[in-house]
Order: C-alpha cells, then structure tokens, then sequence
C-alpha cells in the first residue's frame, strides 16, 4: 500500500504541474524529485536495476520521459511543455500502478545481455513517448522546430530500440537456444519497428514530410503501448513479465 501511496503521491504533483507557469514547473520538479527517490528504494530493495518487471519498467520508463524536460524547455515554450509532457507521465504510471509487483528474478534473467535488452528498451519507448509530445506540440503550433524535435527523438528511439531487440535475441539464444520465436507479443514488436522505420522514411519523401509524417509519429505511440501492454491480454502471449 505504501508503494501505491507514494506513486499517487508524484502522480498528483505531475497532475499539478499542469497548471503551468512558475508553479507548474515547482510542482514538476518536486514529482519528479519523488519519482526518482521512488526508483532509488526500489533499486536498494530489489539489490538490482528496478528492470525486470513491467511494474518497474513502466515507473523507469515515465521517469526517463519526465527527465525530458530539462531537454525541451531549451527547445520549447515552458508553458507548451507543461500542458502536454506530464500527462504522458502520468498515463504511464498509472499504468504501472496496474501491474503485479513481483519483486523477484528468475535465474535466467541473471545475464548481462538480460539488462542491456531492458534498459535500451526503456530508454527507446521514453524516446519514442517523448517525441510524440514533441509531434502534438507541433500540430498546435506548426513550428518546424517541432517537427526537427520529433525526428531526432524518434531518430534515437529507433537505434535504441532496435539495439534492445539485438541484446535481447542474444539473451534469448543463450537462454532458451533461438534467437526469436513468432509468438503475437515478438509479432506486435516487430510491427513497432517496422512502423518507426516507416515514419523515419516517409519524413524524407517530400509527400509526407511535415504535418502527415508528424501524425504518423504521434500515432506510433498507441502502438508500442499495445505491442507492450495490450498483446498479453488480448492476444496471449508468453514472456509477458517483461
């Protein structure tokens, strides 16, 4: 109850920061001094990287969105930030907020190439929710800087992205002995990829560079949220913890 507590709590001041302004921007840090604390106690009582559950991966992954901020307010209005960044967070906590917390490893996550799957994971799905911000922000303003933001963020999220389905079909060879299986949850991930890598290439073709090849962006974040979370319940697929 604590733990759930406690996400409420950084959840509240990220609702709070929506305000804007001066005060916004004080209730931001102060959620995000929260989040952050959070996932320090959740790494010294694990004794690991808070990685290995979608519990932790969905708290790590807001975190790293949140981080963001110091990024786009170089870029962007604060006050554009504060109307649209924290509700990105917010949504994905509360989806963390939704999933069984285990607080246990399974011998065969004990593998470096395990974590190195996991962290360029959490970072490319940041990356790529962070972008999204940055296409929405974009349709409101039709600022072509926008737009530059959310091609170099969607740039990164797909090499790191793409980094974690290597460290993770190299941990899958040496545990399991294939480097991939077909199931709907590998299926739904490689359809991601695909679709990034679509979005990269359209933005270069002068039909669809601008506002289309924006919405095409923004509407890739629904679809690593099903590839993530949405396969498992409707589709069924094994190797779902994570």
């Amino acid at each position: 109850m604590a733990n759930i507590l406690t996400i409420l709590v950084f959840i509240s001041l990220y609702g709070l920061s929506l305000l804007g302004g001066k005060k916004g921007t004080v209730y931001f840090m102060t959620g995000l001094i929260f989040h952050g604390g959070y996932i320090l106690y959740r790494s010294f009582h694990l004794g690991w990287l808070p990685v290995t559950e979608k519990y932790d991966i969905l708290l790590s992954m807001s975190f790293c969105v949140a981080v963001s901020f110091f990024y786009l307010k170089k870029k962007i209005d604060l006050n554009q930030i504060l109307d649209i960044l924290p509700l990105f967070v917010i949504i994905l906590s509360l989806f963390a907020v939704f999933q069984p917390r285990m607080d246990t490893t399974e011998p065969s996550m004990d593998s470096v190439w395990f974590f190195v799957h996991l962290i360029f994971h959490i970072l490319g799905y940041a990356f790529f929710t962070v972008s999204t911000v940055a296409g929405i922000i974009y349709l409101r303003k039709k600022s072509v800087v926008y737009e530059m933001i959310q091609y170099r963020l969607t740039l990164f999220g797909w090499l790191l992205f793409s980094l974690s389905l290597i460290g993770g079909s190299t941990w899958f060879f040496l545990t399991y002995g294939s480097y991939w299986l077909w199931t709907a949850k590998e299926l739904w991930i490689t359809i991601a990829w695909f679709y990034y890598s679509f979005y990269l290439h359209s933005r270069m073709k002068s039909s669809l560079s601008g506002r289309p090849a924006v919405i095409i962006g923004v509407i890739g974040f629904p679809i690593i949220i099903f590839s993530y979370l949405g396969v498992m319940p409707i589709l069924g697929s094994p190797w779902s913890q994570f």
